[in-house]
Order: structure tokens, then sequence, then C-alpha cells
């Protein structure tokens, strides 16, 4: 009986929208390179990096805003925010362009 109570618990708590936490993953990549990328994840500080290495790719587990920019790009570069295996925002840059790629999920 005590199987059967907990397995109902289980599925109810299922049915009643627990919130997963999503798997946010940022990748950028290309031929180029960038003087500064900075990023932030929803509860992280922000972070800057100086001529960091290429590709470059960060995860999070947190609802909220991602946002990426990179500065001093030379050559192409392309940034893309993928949450839970599905690419949302992907941007291209080329020489000279700041880029930026944002996303927010409701909290």
């Amino acid at each position: 009986m005590r199987t059967a109570a907990l397995l109902v618990g289980v599925l109810l708590a299922g049915t009643t929208g627990c919130a997963v936490a999503p798997s946010i993953q940022v990748v950028v990549e290309g031929t180029g390179t960038t003087d500064r990328l900075t990023y932030t994840f929803p509860g992280e500080e922000e972070r800057t990096l100086r001529n960091p290495d290429l590709p470059f790719e960060r995860v999070g587990k947190r609802k909220g805003r991602v946002v990426v920019r990179l500065e001093g790009v030379h050559g192409e570069l392309t940034c893309k925010i993928i949450v839970n295996g599905r690419q949302v925002r992907s941007s291209t840059s080329k020489t000279g362009v700041a880029l930026t790629c944002d996303h927010s999920m409701a909290v």
C-alpha cells in the first residue's frame, strides 16, 4: 500500500506543474576572434573575458535572461543560445560589428 501511495504522489507532482530547471547552453563559434566577450546567466554576475579562446561554451540551469555581447570582432562569429536542446536564438557578426545575442525565459 505504501508503494501505491508513493506512486500516486509522484504522479500528482508530475501533473501539477512542478518546474524543471531548463538546460541553457551558450555557444560562440566561427572563423573569427573577439577582443571582448561579456555574458550573463540568470542569477549570476556579469563576466567579461578578454581575447577568449573560441569556440566558447557555457551552460546554465536557471530561468531568466541570458545575454552575450561580443566587441572587437575580427572575422565571422556566430552566437547561439540553446534551451533544452532547441536553438532559440542565433546571431552572426562580421569584422568590426559588435554582436549581441539574448533570450528571456519567464521565471
